[in-house]
């Protein structure tokens, strides 16, 4: 029998990076060791001697190890649900959401919904009730609700659409006496509701999208398992997939972090949701409530707070022309030009990387080095390009070549700390994170980032410290103050996101 021992610090490591590359999946540091019983359990069940043969079994390609990822992901994830879940949230739906949707689709009546994650099926339900009770004539449209999970065994019990009393937990007489039928201790779910929802087996990570349009999605309790990496390739598939004007409903605070410059967020008393920006058109106003927008300044994922323009404390070299040397006006007037067309170059970078054209940003960037070699801003630029390609590495040396010309600069602290954090150097990326927090003490992002990591290393104490930390600075800053490490939300509303998050304190 295969004991704790057999598996290795290196070989639990080599588990942990399959998972976030395959999935996405984060093991905090607090869950290593039920993580690790897990393993033991299915290299058992499977009659294995030597855990690094699982591995190699999960990493295979075969039938076999597919079959394998669907016993051991469920496993790792709460997939526990329920009808009506998360009330405040709902209410945003019926209130405000729906009725916009359904007044813009009156001419086609197709509506389309994505519950990302939907387990066993409540939540794609109780959406689909949602519906039917906003729409008096809901059986004239076309109402299309997906339902997609990676737990194979979660989607057979939903389409089966079969529940017992747990799952109705907090649900109205009226609603279960309407919707269901009792059948001894079970409650199954009437037809007409099962018809309008469809589930599909979805890895959200690693498979490709092919929805067609969402008029929502709605993507809660997900992202918390998932990487930053993997958080911004799913969003960017949900953007791709959106209606214009579509939305996004996630759960509180599971984007924090996150370049989100694509999206509109639009807060109300409920919570928070996104819409996408269509062609640079204005969002749809639902009730009169005015779109909360984000200028378009962030450089690409990963989010660092926008650079500002550093001032040579160098003297001007004396060109070697024969004719003006000495001419203190002249050299004046080409350093001057000199500086403009870096200043140039560099703007020209930033819009490229927005645009993810890397090669060409690079391009620009290595002009600039070419007339001043100790450019803070083009080292930090190349950083992040490294840093967005994955090359983490060139990254760090990058950014730690602009901290050499510029050690007070916040920037490359927090793309480093970023990286750090992603390539489970944690106590890296703390140090980085308080670092910042010494150079700005009014720093939100760093504080939620440092609760953040405490949070995975089980460290609760430390993690709420951080945490109330970052909403003392908010409740002290101006209300309309741009937080830039959070997607320029205004202090207000991240501190109303905050303050509604599921956080316990």
């Amino acid at each position: 029998m295969v004991n704790k021992t057999s598996l290795s610090s290196d070989l639990q490591t080599s588990f942990h990076h399959l998972l976030s590359k395959r999935i996405g999946l984060v093991i905090r540091e607090s869950e290593r060791e039920t993580f690790v019983n897990k393993l033991l359990l299915r290299i058992e069940v499977l009659n294995l001697s030597n855990p690094k043969d699982y591995y190699l079994f999960l990493k295979g390609n075969s039938q076999e190890s597919e079959k394998e990822w669907q016993h051991l992901v469920p496993s790792l994830t709460n997939n526990e649900s329920y009808f009506f879940r998360d009330k405040q949230q709902l209410q945003l739906l019926q209130d405000n959401i729906f009725p916009e949707i359904i007044s813009r689709k009156q001419i086609d009546k197709t509506i389309r919904v994505c519950s990302a994650g939907c387990s066993t099926g409540e939540e794609p339900y109780s959406l689909a009730i949602l519906l039917s009770q906003l729409i008096p004539n809901y059986h004239e449209w076309n109402l299309d609700i997906l339902g997609v999970d990676i737990n194979q065994e979660a989607l057979r019990r939903a389409k089966k659409g079969v529940y017992n009393p747990w799952s109705l937990r907090g649900v109205s007489p009226s609603v279960i006496q309407t919707y269901f039928k009792k059948v001894k201790k079970q409650y199954h779910l009437d037809d007409n509701i099962k018809r309008m929802v469809r589930f599909h087996s979805v890895n959200l990570v690693k498979d490709s999208f092919s929805f067609g349009e969402i008029d929502l999605f709605i993507c809660r309790n997900v992202f918390i398992y998932f990487n930053l990496t993997a958080i911004a390739t799913v969003l960017d598939k949900f953007h791709g997939s959106l209606h214009p004007h579509g939305y996004l409903l996630t759960g509180h605070t599971e984007l924090s972090g996150q370049n989100l410059h694509k999206f509109t967020a639009k807060v109300f008393s409920q919570s928070l949701i996104y819409q996408r920006r269509a062609n640079n058109s204005m969002p749809a106003k639902i009730n009169n409530i005015p779109a909360v927008t984000h200028e378009k300044k962030n450089i690409s994922k990963p989010l660092i707070p926008p650079l500002t323009p550093i001032k040579s404390t160098q003297k001007s070299r004396a060109y070697s022309s024969l004719s003006v040397k000495n001419d203190p006006i002249y050299s004046t007037a080409k350093t001057a030009i000199k500086q403009l067309t870096n200043e140039q170059l560099i703007k020209t970078a930033e819009d490229l990387i927005k645009k993810e054209r890397y090669d060409a940003a690079i391009e620009k960037v290595k002009k600039v080095l070419k007339n001043n070699p100790n450019n803070f801003q083009a080292y930090y630029l190349l950083a992040q390009i490294s840093a967005n390609k994955g090359l983490y590495e060139e990254a760090v040396t990058n950014g730690n070549r602009a901290l050499q010309i510029d050690c007070f600069a916040i920037a490359p602290h927090y793309l480093l700390a970023q990286i750090a954090e992603e390539t489970g150097k944690l106590e890296e990326a703390k140090s980085l994170l308080k670092k910042i927090i010494y150079l700005e003490p009014s720093s939100v992002g760093a504080y939620l980032d440092l609760s953040h990591i405490y949070t995975q290393e089980g460290d609760d104490k430390r993690a709420v410290k951080m945490y109330q930390e970052s909403l003392n600075i908010l409740k002290k800053l101006p209300p309309n103050t741009p937080i830039v490490e959070r997607a320029n939300l205004t202090a207000s509303q991240l501190l109303f996101q905050l303050q509604t998050a599921n956080f316990v304190l």
